[in-house]
């Protein structure tokens, strides 16, 4: 059967501009007014007297738990025949998740506190008993909403509350893998005023959020995604729902389920599945809410009556849902974590963009991580994340590193930078003293300065820069007494924007990104003539954009790391050897997820990265270090993180067994 309609909206309060044609086609969803509309009768649910209720769940077999402003919350089963109030008070609003084998974790608002009381809810010897946890608290602010989700990439159950701000705050509140309970802020983000319900559609990660007079929002649950919302599906005259929208909740096969009071009727949706059943409840009742059992053909349905303050039990025919499309890519996307993480840069927004690292010649554990801050300038870092150093130069975007013996200067270093704010390669060393010192800069006639990278060879010692035209740019850097000069040798162009490259000095190659595009090989010796080569185009594992990468040189082997940007991931390739330029072999791919042990959050949207094969205190194979798009737990601009290798290396090994 066909979906709600989701509709396009104007709305002017919440500034809000679109055409109906932006979020649907006519042809793919057909009108409320086509949709069969089903007749639901119901019976009783337990007592029948004002309890001033709001709420059920599910539980298991025939229990439910249901909540009330007047008596608290109260386990039902026997089909209503038998009761428990466990917990004395007024409550407003559930959301269950099962944590073990008749063990539930039970979010409900607490009124009396204006405060989310989290409970764990379990039967033990044929008694449901339940014990209290350390609450949620939104300073200032009364909680209109709370849901649950548990993110199955983590292991974590977070709780999103929505409060009278018009704010959503998350706070992870479980820890399945050490069954231990938690409270760690997340993130606080814009959500809608007045929201009247909430739900989390674990599977896919889709966050619901309802307004009764407006309609139903959807919007990204994972914190590593940004917190735009889009209408699902909305109240007329911007859609074709009926007012009274009520509380919301999922169930196991991913519907949504909600009620409209101004015309009693029962939804089912499903955004995946394209399927919506509807049912009206005969009577004069005004539904607010409704919950259903794990979904069967025959379903139990508890349907609050606002009305009576009572709630009822109907029975529910569910059609069918299609098989799921498998998810091949997911299955293929492995998980490591950082362990370490840098000092946020000074300002929220799109701030930090591009690492690189320093190595000591004589002490590893002086070692520097050096980005970017395209606000700012060039922070500098010691092992431990510690921000030691700000050289606020300008808008730089992305920098890179070369220690060799033909750099004439005490530590026989240069680190490059292209500079958005004067469209040239700012060029600095770092002294005896562990300082980074600005040399000077080389001007550039690009029209847009973006990407850098560096090589070094026999010939001389070079940066490639590019901008967003597709032009590359090969300057050749000579360096005497701590003064610098540039000089172009080289220019070549790709079909569209690029930004990360990395080369090989030992093999004179460069590898470069086109970030709508796929790899391209370039030979990097600047009087090379071959053409540009595509090594490697987007497809189901590498997504678009294609940000930052760089090269791991092992001993025996070496692999191109690859921000895989679309879906907030990494590529690594295996770099092999052509008969006329190298390969590219895929060997793994893998995000970096929440590390709750030390409080690290995972990454998303990352734009530059770098990896070192040299061995590191606590980094005995080296490390990868990565821009975090999304800084979470707690919500902070943007910063740098450091995963082990040895994690990558594992899943390299692992998947070519």
């Amino acid at each position: 059967m066909p979906t709600l309609k989701p509709l396009a909206y104007a709305l002017s309060i919440l500034t809000f501009t679109a055409t109906l044609g932006a979020c649907s086609s006519q042809d793919a969803h057909s009108s409320l007014a086509e949709q069969t509309t089903l007749k639901l009768s119901s019976t009783p649910f337990w007592q029948q007297n004002n309890i001033q209720g709001s709420q059920a769940a599910w539980l298991v077999d025939d229990t439910w738990l249901l909540a009330s402003e007047s008596q608290g919350l109260i386990v039902v089963s026997k089909n209503g025949q038998h009761s428990d109030v466990v917990k004395s008070g007024s409550f407003e609003t559930l959301s269950v998740r099962s944590i073990a084998e008749n063990t539930f974790l039970v979010a409900s608002i607490d009124n009396e506190h204006d405060q989310v009381a989290m409970f764990t809810l379990a039967k033990n010897n044929g008694n449901w008993q339940l014990t209290e946890h350390p609450a949620i608290v939104v300073p200032q602010a009364r909680p209109d909403a709370v849901c649950l989700f548990n993110n199955l990439d983590t292991g974590s159950i977070s709780a999103f509350v929505a409060d009278v701000r018009g704010l959503m705050t998350e706070t992870i509140v479980y820890n399945l893998a050490s069954g231990e309970t938690a409270n760690i802020a997340v993130r606080e983000f814009a959500a809608v005023n007045e929201a009247a319900g909430c739900a989390v559609n674990d599977a896919s990660q889709q966050l619901f959020i309802s307004e009764e007079e407006l309609g139903i929002w959807q919007m990204n649950a994972n914190a590593e995604s940004s917190a735009a919302k889009q209408p699902l599906a909305m109240v007329a005259p911007f859609g074709e729902l009926s007012s009274g929208i009520g509380v919301l909740t999922t169930s196991a096969d991913g519907s949504l389920w909600f009620t409209t009071s101004s015309d009693n009727s029962l939804y089912r949706y499903h955004t995946e599945h394209n399927l919506q059943q509807k049912w009206h409840l005969a009577g004069e009742q005004s539904i607010a809410a409704v919950a259903v059992t794990n979904n069967t053909a025959n379903t139990q349905a508890i349907i609050y009556d606002d009305e009576t303050g009572a709630y009822l039990s109907s029975q529910l025919i569910l059609e069918p849902l299609s098989s799921a499309t498998t998810n091949n890519t997911a299955a293929k996307t492995a998980h490591v974590y950082a362990n370490r993480q840098t000092t946020p840069v000074a300002a929220f927004g799109d701030a930090a963009d591009d690492p690189a690292i320093w190595l000591h010649p004589t002490d590893a554990s002086k070692s520097l991580i050096i980005g970017t801050d395209k606000r700012r300038g060039l922070m500098v870092y010691n092992l431990a994340g510690e921000q030691t150093q700000a050289l606020e130069v300008g808008r730089v975007n992305n920098v890179d590193v070369r220690q060799n013996s033909s750099i004439d200067n005490p530590t026989q270093t240069l680190i490059a930078a292209s500079n958005r704010s004067e469209n040239s390669i700012s060029l600095f060393t770092v002294d005896l003293h562990n300082n980074i010192q600005l040399l000077g800069s080389v001007a550039t006639n690009l029209s847009e300065i973006y990407g850098l990278c560096m090589y070094s060879s026999h010939s001389g010692n070079y940066v490639f820069v590019n901008d967003k035209s597709g032009l590359y740019q090969q300057y050749k850097i000579t360096n005497q007494q701590q003064k610098v000069a540039g000089k172009l040798v080289r220019e070549f162009n790709l079909p569209s924007q690029p930004e990360g490259c990395s080369s090989d000095d030992k093999n004179g190659e460069l590898f470069a990104g086109e970030e709508d595009a796929g790899i391209w090989f370039i030979d990097a010796e600047p009087d090379a003539k071959q053409a540009p080569i595509l090594l490697q185009s987007i497809n189901e594992l590498l997504i678009d954009d294609v940000e930052g990468m760089e090269i791991y040189q092992g001993e025996n082997e070496r692999f191109l790391v690859v921000s895989s940007q679309g879906d907030n991931s990494y590529v690594v390739y295996r770099i092999n050897k052509g008969e006329n330029h190298p390969t590219l072999e895929f060997t793994s791919k893998f995000n970096i997820i929440a590390n709750l042990a030390q409080g690290i959050d995972g990454v998303s949207e990352t734009d530059g990265l770098t990896v070192t094969a040299k061995p590191l205190p606590s980094y005995p194979l080296g490390v990868l270090i990565v821009q975090d798009g999304y800084n979470r737990m707690p919500q902070q601009p943007q910063n740098f993180k450091l995963v082990d290798w040895r994690q990558v290396h594992s899943l390299i090994h692992s998947t070519n067994k």
